[in-house]
Parts: C-alpha cells; sequence; structure tokens
C-alpha cells in the first residue's frame, strides 16, 4: 500500500484508524461488562426466587410430604408459558410447580448430590432457552430428596444487551464523529505553521520580503533560521560573482579597445580576420555580462512590472529610430500586463524583439499581450517577408543571421531566449497573419509561488 504524500492525511489517517479501534474495543468490553451484569442480576433474581421457594416448603416430619405455605407473588410466575418457571421434585416425582407451566414441567438434569446450587441451561415447554438454578435438598429420614429449579428466558438478557448495544453504538458513533472533527482541527491548527512558512517562501519568491520572518513556533523556528542563513549565502554568493563578473569585463575593456585600434591599421584578410574575431569576443562578453546580471537579478528581490508603459517608450524610440520608414506600430492588452523581474531585462527582451520587428517590417508592427492560464504571452509581429519553418530554430543561435547584408550581429533573439527562460518562461517563433514573423514571449503568472 502506498503511503499518503500529504502529512495532513497522514495525520488524519493515523489518528482516525486509532480512534475507530479504540471505539470498537472500548464498545466490545462494555457491551462484556454490561452481559456480566446482567446474568448477575438475573441470576441473583433466581437465587432469590429458589431461597423464597425453599422457605415457602412445608415437609412433614411423618411421611415426608411437601406443602407450600405460601406462593412467590411475583406475577411472572403465574403468567402461563411466562419463560419464568418453578418446580420442586420429590425424587423423580413433580410435587410441585408454578401456574406458569400450566399442566408442564421442565427437564432438568438431576444434580450431582452435595455440589450445592448448579446453573443448567435448558430448553422450556414454549421452545425458548431458559437460564436455570437447582438445588437438591437430601432428607435421610425419609431416604428421598428433594430438587428445586426455577428458571427465566435468556431472551431477556439477549434484548437487553442488543437494546443497550444499539444506544452505545450510537453513542460512539457521535463521540467518534466529534473525536474526528476535533483531530481534524487540531491538525488543521497544528500545520498551520508550515503554511504560513510556505507564504513566506513565496513572498520571498515575489521579492516582497528579503528574509523569513521570525514569529514561528520553537519546533519550526530552527529551520526557518536555516532558510535564512542560506538565502543569505545564496545573496552574497549571487553579488560576488556579478562583482567578479564586472571586474572581468572592465578588465578585459581596456586590452580588446587596444586590439581593435591595431586591427584598423591592419589591411588584408588578416586584419579583416581580426575585426570579425575581436567583434565577436565583444559581444560574447557583452551576452554572458547580461546573463550573468540576470542570473543574479532572478535569484534576488524582483519588482513587479508594468509592461504597458516600458513597451510605449520602446514605441517612441523605433519610431525614431525607423522614422524613414514610417512604420505603424500598435500596442495591445498591455496595460493590465505584468512581469515580475529587473525592468532591463524586460526592455532588452522587448527591445530586441521590437527593434528585429521594424527592422524587416514593411509598413506594420503590431505588439499583443494576452493573460494566459497561470502566466502571459506578449507577441511581437510584422509584415515583412517572414521566415521558414526551417529557418525558426537557426535565427535562435547565437551569432546567427539569415540576411548578412542586414545591419546586427545576431545575437539578439538568443539574448532573448537566454533570460526569458531564465524567468521560468519561453520563446517561440511563428507566422503571423500580418504576413510576417510574429515571436512570442511566455512568462508565469508574476505572484505565481512554484513551491
Amino acid at each position: 500500500m502506498r503511503t499518503p504524500n500529504t502529512l495532513t492525511l497522514r495525520l488524519l489517517l493515523t489518528s482516525s484508524i486509532w480512534v475507530v479501534l479504540t471505539l470498537i474495543a472500548t464498545g466490545m468490553l462494555l457491551v462484556h461488562l454490561f452481559r456480566s451484569h446482567l446474568e448477575q442480576h438475573f441470576d441473583a433474581f433466581l437465587f432469590d426466587q429458589l431461597q423464597g421457594n425453599i422457605a415457602a416448603s412445608d415437609i412433614s416430619p411423618t411421611d415426608g410430604t411437601l406443602r407450600m405455605t405460601w406462593s412467590p407473588s411475583n406475577l411472572r410466575f403465574h403468567r402461563p408459558l411466562s419463560g419464568w418457571y418453578w418446580q420442586i421434585k420429590k425424587n423423580d416425582r413433580l410435587v410441585a410447580r408454578s401456574r406458569s407451566l400450566w399442566n408442564k414441567s421442565m427437564t432438568i438434569n438431576d444434580p450431582v448430590m452435595g455440589t450445592g446450587l448448579q446453573h443448567q441451561t435448558l430448553i422450556g415447554p414454549a421452545g425458548r432457552t431458559l437460564r436455570a438454578l437447582v438445588e437438591k435438598v437430601t432428607l435421610p429420614d425419609f431416604n428421598a430428596y428433594f430438587t428445586f429449579a426455577v428458571a427465566g428466558p435468556l431472551l431477556e438478557v439477549e434484548q437487553d444487551v442488543q437494546q443497550f448495544s444499539t444506544m452505545l453504538m450510537i453513542a460512539l458513533a457521535a463521540l467518534g464523529a466529534g473525536l474526528l472533527g476535533a483531530i481534524f482541527l487540531q491538525i488543521h491548527y497544528g500545520l498551520q505553521p508550515l503554511r504560513q512558512l510556505r507564504q513566506a517562501l513565496a513572498e520571498t519568491r515575489a521579492g516582497r520580503i528579503s528574509r523569513l520572518p521570525g514569529n514561528f513556533p520553537v519546533e519550526i523556528q530552527p529551520v526557518v533560521s536555516e532558510l535564512n542563513a542560506l538565502l543569505d549565502h545564496n545573496t552574497a554568493l549571487l553579488d560576488r560573482a556579478r562583482t567578479q563578473t564586472a571586474n572581468l569585463a572592465h578588465a578585459l575593456k581596456n586590452p580588446l579597445t587596444a586590439m581593435k585600434n591595431e586591427a584598423q591599421e591592419m589591411e588584408g584578410d588578416q586584419g579583416q580576420i581580426m575585426k570579425d574575431q575581436l567583434k565577436d569576443m565583444t559581444h560574447s562578453i557583452n551576452r554572458y555580462l547580461s546573463k550573468a546580471r540576470t542570473s543574479g537579478a532572478v535569484g534576488l528581490l524582483r519588482n513587479r512590472i508594468n509592461v504597458g508603459p516600458i513597451a510605449q517608450d520602446l514605441r517612441f524610440s523605433m519610431d525614431h529610430l525607423y522614422k524613414e520608414k514610417a512604420l505603424s506600430i500598435d500596442i495591445h492588452g498591455l496595460d493590465d500586463c505584468y512581469f515580475q523581474g529587473d525592468a532591463h531585462d524586460l526592455e532588452e527582451m522587448l527591445g530586441n524583439l521590437l527593434d528585429n520587428a521594424c527592422k524587416w517590417a514593411k509598413r506594420h508592427v503590431r505588439i499583443n499581450g494576452e493573460r494566459q492560464k497561470g502566466g502571459w504571452s506578449m507577441c511581437v509581429e510584422d509584415d515583412g517577408l517572414g521566415i521558414s519553418q526551417g529557418q525558426m530554430a537557426e535565427v535562435l543561435k547565437r551569432g546567427r543571421r539569415l540576411d548578412e547584408a542586414t545591419p546586427g550581429h545576431g545575437l539578439g533573439l538568443s539574448i532573448v531566449h537566454d533570460i526569458i527562460v531564465l524567468y521560468g518562461g519561453s520563446l517561440s517563433l511563428s507566422h503571423s497573419s500580418l504576413g510576417g514573423a510574429r515571436a512570442c514571449l511566455q512568462w508565469p503568472e508574476p505572484d505565481r509561488a512554484r513551491i
């Protein structure tokens, strides 16, 4: 059997099983004790009746005949075939009996002499199961003995036990339901700090708080302290890595500048090769600097950014940059679109996509934002020549450009892809209804905690 992978269900199952088993055992014990009590009370009643019959018996000293000086007053022994009977035998001959026996008698096993009171179970005249109390009295002077027997129906005991069991079952069921409800509330209340810890982690991941609060129970507080220490350690590592990356970039900047100046004076194929390689080195450094900065921003606190204003600013920039093309750049659905992260990353991604679209567009560029299940989608489309299905994978590779005559170094889409992946999103390319290419960014809901 597979163990449930939820702490609440585990605690609820184990507690419920224990409560149910305990209530069943308690019910069985109470029924057993109640039955024993009824049987003792039953036997005590039979004993009193038996002693009354013996006391009411007057045995003649001359011939040993028996005469009842009074009859038991309990009405149950007067109602015919009621199940409550008494009888007296002298040797094997019936000499007295209750009116309830009418003209019948009970078949009693002859008790062993000297054993005192004996309990017997027998079938009565009406076919009922009876519990009988028998005592044998000997008269040595007359060479005779008397057998006194009193019996009652066991069905009355069974009916009382059945009625008690039914009421007990209802009471225990109500008690069990109350206990299970109390257990559920206890578990729900007891696990509340874990839910608060999960919410605090979500708040930390969303960038609203930098450390977990310290108002947790003493059992969970050590875990919270360790998590805070881990957050501080990771933050320090990221800061140090970003600083070292920036230092490396600055250290390479001057040598690269000097090499570029030398390459400008070189002629021929060797000079061109040197220039191309230096350009690739510069772009690679810029690319990995961007990735390093983005990686740090993703791991640290992030802002909730409205995409609409940034798109408006970029449209204004593109209108000036490509004013000779007189492009129409339409923006739809970005006013309530949010991105959680570094604003520079969003500007770089949307700027690269918009720049590519304006570069290839003839007259029209469109930016659409759409809320999707669990996140957002933002697409940039143009009415240019578009790209074939086979070329879509190529343009995402670093430095690949389908038209080498078009200005650019071919790193835009690959950088966009690298950045959006770090935020848990994706970049996809397809054909636009405008006739050109369509580049779509998808990223998860800003406040969606993935813990």
